[in-house]
């Protein structure tokens, strides 16, 4: 469900549906992925600050995205506004945080700059609200569950809200999220296995992302 009309960032997330999250310290894997997804149909996704290897794989990944058509790329597990800062100058599109800090909230709003912070309490989403924010992300969702969001939305009907942290490929866990009215999904490890990246079946993930998508497609046109 879409309820901010007016924003570019949230029409992106919103027709983009699932946001993979992923990172991995060989950066020929990270393309690996990207083109993975963007085959699969993916527009949005995010590559988790995850790792030391993180400042020098990122270049190599967003210059494969600007390869590609409609895509946009974004930087996750950032804290402050020094991190943000870094990324950005790399080329990240939006910044995605697993925490609210109000620092990295000031950053982003001073540098009209996308920011997905993470909450986990209905104060924390209206904090972030009131910093700039027009999506955040509730995190863990696999404690936090569906409910979480009605909640959220009964008082602070405006904000977008993307779950991550337990959310699966699987109709049955994606029409909860779908159910209770998020804007898109974020997913990592459920979607992009460190299995299935072992033993190199990218396209095994690129038909589970295939079939994710279409989950969210049909859903929205049963609205």
């Amino acid at each position: 469900m879409r309820r901010n009309k007016e924003s570019a960032f949230i029409a992106k997330m919103y027709s983009g549906g699932i946001m993979p999250i992923f990172f991995h310290p060989d950066p020929e894997i990270c393309v690996k992925i990207l083109k993975t997804a963007y085959e699969a149909g993916i527009r949005v996704i995010e590559m988790v600050n995850r790792g030391k290897e993180a400042p020098d794989v990122f270049p190599e990944v967003r210059k494969e995205a600007d390869k590609m058509p409609g895509l946009s790329l974004g930087i996750g597990t950032i804290y402050h506004g020094y991190e943000a800062e870094k990324f950005l100058e790399m080329g990240a599109e939006f910044i995605v945080a697993p925490v609210m800090n109000p620092e990295l909230g000031e950053y982003c709003r001073n540098n009209e700059t996308p920011w997905i912070p993470g909450c986990a309490t209905v104060s924390e989403v209206f904090q972030a609200q009131e910093l700039g924010a027009e999506l955040v992300k509730i995190y863990p969702a696999n404690i936090l569950k569906p409910a979480f969001v009605k909640a959220v939305h009964a008082v602070l009907p405006n904000i977008e809200i993307i779950p991550t942290g337990g959310v699966e490929p699987t109709f049955e866990s994606m029409i909860k999220w779908l159910d209770s009215g998020v804007c898109c999904l974020g997913m990592g490890s459920q979607l992009i296995s460190k299995s299935k990246i072992a033993k190199g079946n990218y396209k095994s993930m690129k038909e589970e992302m295939k079939s994710a998508l279409e989950i969210v497609a049909k859903y929205r046109l049963a609205e």
